[in-house]
C-alpha cells in the first residue's frame, strides 16, 4: 500500500461503506523482480508488466438483486470498526514482512539466510558485510543442500594468503521478504569455530534498501515503504477510536479536495 493515498483511501473507503453498508476495500499485491510482495489499493497502481500475477486479497461483495434496508447509525458504525479491523490486520502483516530479526554483536549483524537447492535447503546466520563483493558461504553451513560446487579461482584472505574458493548455483536464496532466484554463491572451505556462516556481500545488498534498527534488532527493508505503512497505521488508529458522525466527517472533507482535481474544467 502505497503512502501518497493511504489516509486518503481509508476513510474514503469508510464514507463509502457508511453511505453503501455492503461494499469492500480492494486491497492487491504482486511480487516484483527481486521477489519481494509490494501491496496496492488499486489496479492503475500495478506496472503493466506485473498485471498478469496480481492477487486480489478481497473481493468485491456481490451485487444484490433485492434492494435491503438501509442499516442503522449502530449497525454502520459496527460495519465501519469491523473493516477498520481487517484494514489494520492487512497493514500489520505488511509490515511484519519488512521486519527481519537479526542478532547484533558489537557492531557486527548476523542476518538469518535461508538457502535453496532442489527441494533441500539450508538455513544459516550471514554477517553483513558491505565490504563483500559477493555472498559467500562456508561448506559445512551449505552441506545439508548436497549441491554440486565448482572450482571460481582464488581469494586473497585478510592474512594475505590467496586460497581456491568454489562456487554453487542455487536455485534462490531467502532473505527478508525478498526471494533471489537463480543465485551464484562462494564457498569456501572454513576451519575453526566462527560465529557467522558466511558474507552476505553486496551482490545482494546493492539491491535494496533497508535500515538496521539496532536497538529492537532487526532489519527494516524498504524503509520508505514502512514509513508510509506505519503512517497508514496510525491513521486506522485514530479513527477506530471516532464515532460514526466524526467518521463521515473527516472522510467527507478529505475526499472534497481529491473530486475538485478529479473534475474537467469547465
Amino acid at each position: 500500500m502505497r503512502a501518497t493515498s493511504a489516509g486518503v483511501w481509508a476513510l474514503t473507503l469508510l464514507l463509502g461503506l457508511a453511505a453503501a453498508g455492503n461494499g469492500y476495500a480492494q486491497i492487491y499485491h504482486y511480487v516484483d523482480e527481486r521477489g519481494r510482495k509490494v501491496y496496492v489499493d488499486s489496479l492503475s497502481q500495478i506496472p503493466a508488466q506485473y498485471r498478469d500475477q496480481v492477487e486480489q486479497l478481497r473481493e468485491p461483495a456481490p451485487q444484490r438483486t433485492m434492494p435491503l434496508p438501509a442499516p442503522g447509525p449502530e449497525q454502520q458504525l459496527q460495519a465501519l470498526r469491523t473493516e477498520l479491523e481487517r484494514m489494520l490486520a492487512q497493514v500489520d502483516a505488511a509490515l511484519k514482512e519488512l521486519q527481519t530479526p537479526v542478532e547484533i554483536r558489537d557492531n557486527r549483524v548476523l542476518v538469518p539466510v535461508r538457502a535453496v537447492y532442489g527441494n533441500r535447503h539450508a538455513d544459516t546466520r550471514m554477517l553483513l558485510d558491505t565490504g563483500a563483493s559477493g555472498t559467500v558461504f562456508h561448506r559445512d553451513a551449505i552441506a545439508p543442500l548436497r549441491g554440486a560446487t565448482y572450482a571460481a579461482g582464488q581469494a586473497r584472505v585478510a592474512s594475505g594468503e590467496r586460497i581456491e574458493v568454489h562456487a554453487i548455483n542455487l536455485d534462490r536464496i531467502e532473505i527478508g521478504p525478498y526471494r533471489i532466484k537463480a543465485t551464484r554463491a562462494m564457498v569456501l572451505d572454513h576451519s575453526g569455530r566462527s560465529e557467522h556462516d558466511g558474507l552476505l556481500g553486496m551482490d545482494f545488498l546493492r539491491q535494496v534498501q533497508y535500515r538496521i534498527d539496532y536497538d529492537n534488532g532487526m532489519i527494516i527493508w524498504d524503509p520508505a515503504q514502512y514509513q508510509a505503512l506505519q503512517t497508514q497505521r496510525e491513521e486506522l488508529l485514530r479513527a477506530r477510536e471516532m464515532d460514526l458522525g466524526a467518521l463521515q466527517e473527516q472522510a467527507r472533507g478529505r475526499q472534497a479536495p481529491q473530486e475538485r482535481v478529479a473534475s474537467p474544467a469547465p
